[in-house]
């Protein structure tokens, strides 16, 4: 079986003995680590991808030295965090061209939230699973034998606390991975030296999703409209006409000389003031 799994970045500080905070540094997201122990624990071939900067690559080459057998870079400057909208777009080209099986994303990541996962497999239309908890039929403990295909995955997922379902997807799949799917363990001291000897294939940005650039994937889906000022009295432009009294008059919608407004104030009794207000309802033929 053959898995893509997300290697995004979030920001880490470490706190010394003495209560000294360092600067804080870039590593891979604990979510995504997550989801990729639910890869290796299924998966014979983990390709890692990273979308962004320089913390996107380190993230990858981490995720190289926990076990991935391949890395991949889609490379650009970024001015903020990735609308996830424009990341999902991107997971779902190169989820295209390697053909995986399945497609791992960890849960309510802080850098991408967790709609990456949905948003990617409507792109590229094929089935999620989001909030997963267990793969596989060997690993799930249900009431009866649960009945899969070899191009299906049982999928245990998370509904709410305290309740869990058993589904079963089609492959290939998008899978979004509970944080609580399991903790991550370190790797071996063979698997962290290959990690860092493992080369990362680099890919643009536009090479990958032509007409994007490192505004749009920051901003996400954007529509543009023409503005026009409202003209009435009182709001838009103001009144250019009259002496700076009658513009003030004008601009607080109260009008001026003969023209009326519904900012005119009715200086009466309340009794008076109904009637006369009542009265000029019915003449307008609004009462």
């Amino acid at each position: 079986m053959k898995a893509l799994v997300t290697a995004r970045p979030e920001p880490h500080r470490v706190v010394d003995d003495d209560g000294n905070a360092e600067p804080y540094r870039w590593q891979l997201s604990i979510d995504d680590r997550v989801a990729l122990e639910a890869a290796l624990d299924v998966a014979d071939d983990v390709v890692a991808v990273g979308i962004g900067g320089d913390p996107a690559r380190a993230s990858v080459r981490s995720a190289l030295e926990r076990g991935a057998n391949r890395g991949v870079h889609v490379a650009f400057d970024p001015i903020e965090e990735i609308a996830g909208e424009k990341y999902a777009t991107a997971l779902a080209r190169i989820a295209a061209r390697e053909s995986p099986d399945a497609v791992f994303v960890g849960e309510t990541s802080s850098f991408a939230g967790s709609e990456v996962a949905s948003l990617a497999a409507a792109r590229i239309d094929w089935p999620c699973a989001t909030r997963a908890t267990a793969l596989g039929a060997e690993n799930i403990d249900v009431d009866g034998d649960i009945e899969a295909n070899d191009d299906e995955l049982v999928v245990q997922r998370k509904l709410a606390i305290g309740r869990q379902e058993v589904v079963v997807t089609a492959l290939p799949t998008v899978l979004g991975v509970d944080a609580g799917f399991t903790d991550p363990d370190r790797a071996s001291l063979d698997t962290v030296i290959a990690g860092r000897r493992a080369e990362i294939e680099t890919r643009d940005l536009e090479a990958v999703v032509p007409g994007e650039t490192r505004f749009s994937m920051s901003i996400g889906n954007a529509t543009v409209e023409n503005v026009r000022p409202n003209e009435r009295w009182g709001r838009g432009r103001p009144p250019r006409q009259g002496t700076v009294e009658e513009r003030i008059y004008r601009m607080l919608g109260r009008g001026s000389g003969d023209t009326k407004s519904a900012g005119e104030r009715i200086d009466a009794p309340p009794e008076e003031a109904a009637h006369r207000v009542v009265a000029f309802l019915r003449a307008n033929e609004l009462l």
